[in-house]
């Protein structure tokens, strides 16, 4: 199972963060007056790119909000926000105020303070399927997002053919899944681009098989950038 945070930052033109909750993840604001919300994991504090001063900053060493990975999905607890912590899906929205705690099964959107929004998400292994096959089933489109942005993730680690092959799928999924914004069609140049790009690299006189680490950082960016685009679109 894999669970992680992705941002959902102010402005279009910002890149979504993509957090892992391999462990617990605290959500807070510094206290340097900068009004900057993080994301702090054992091992690292993530800018999430979020400037709100109604999101609370740590107390006595603990954040107000804390999400742990727990057999069913994700535990979020608030431990002591001054404004409310919403959990939203398809279906309705639940309010924790201070000492409350829930689970995430699933697709979620937590809100901290009035600016952060971030979409909280659950995969099982096995649970992914073909666009195609999410297509026929009725599964949304930041759904569809999702399991095409993953996928091109995996396949930028793979060669140089799968991530092309990936590419193309984004490339149609954006064609068939129009939004009315400048975001979604900057998007879709960036993917042109990316495609000639990869079919240069594959026939081309630099011609090889496997992407270096800064094409990988690249694709891996456009993936969250797509997921982050359709989540918003869905909320």
């Amino acid at each position: 199972m894999k669970r992680y945070l992705l941002s959902d930052p102010a402005s279009e033109d910002a890149t979504p963060t993509r957090v892992p909750i391999d462990s617990r993840v605290g959500i807070y604001r510094l206290g340097d007056g900068s009004k900057t919300i993080v994301a702090e994991t054992e091992g690292q504090r993530v800018d999430l790119a979020v400037r709100d001063a109604t999101v609370s900053r740590k107390t006595d060493g603990r954040p107000p909000v804390e999400l742990s990975p727990i057999s069913r999905g994700i535990s979020v607890r608030n431990h002591g926000s001054t404004n409310p912590v919403s959990l939203s899906t398809n279906l309705r929205t639940h309010t924790l105020t201070a000492g409350d705690a829930a689970a995430i099964t699933d697709d979620c959107r937590l809100t901290v303070g009035i600016s952060l929004t971030l979409q909280a998400t659950v995969e099982r292994e096995g649970s992914q399927r073909s666009p195609a096959a999410e297509q026929a089933g009725g599964v949304s489109p930041a759904a569809h997002a999702r399991t095409l942005a993953n996928a091109l993730r995996a396949a930028s680690t793979d060669s140089v053919a799968e991530s092309r092959s990936v590419v193309a799928e984004l490339r149609s999924f954006l064609d068939s899944h129009q939004l009315d914004s400048s975001e979604h069609e900057a998007v879709q140049r960036r993917v042109e681009q990316i495609e000639r790009r990869l079919e240069s690299k594959a026939g081309g006189l630099h011609h090889t098989e496997e992407l270096d680490e800064e094409w990988q950082a690249e694709l891996t960016a456009l993936s969250d950038r797509i997921e982050g685009l359709y989540a918003r679109a869905s909320s």
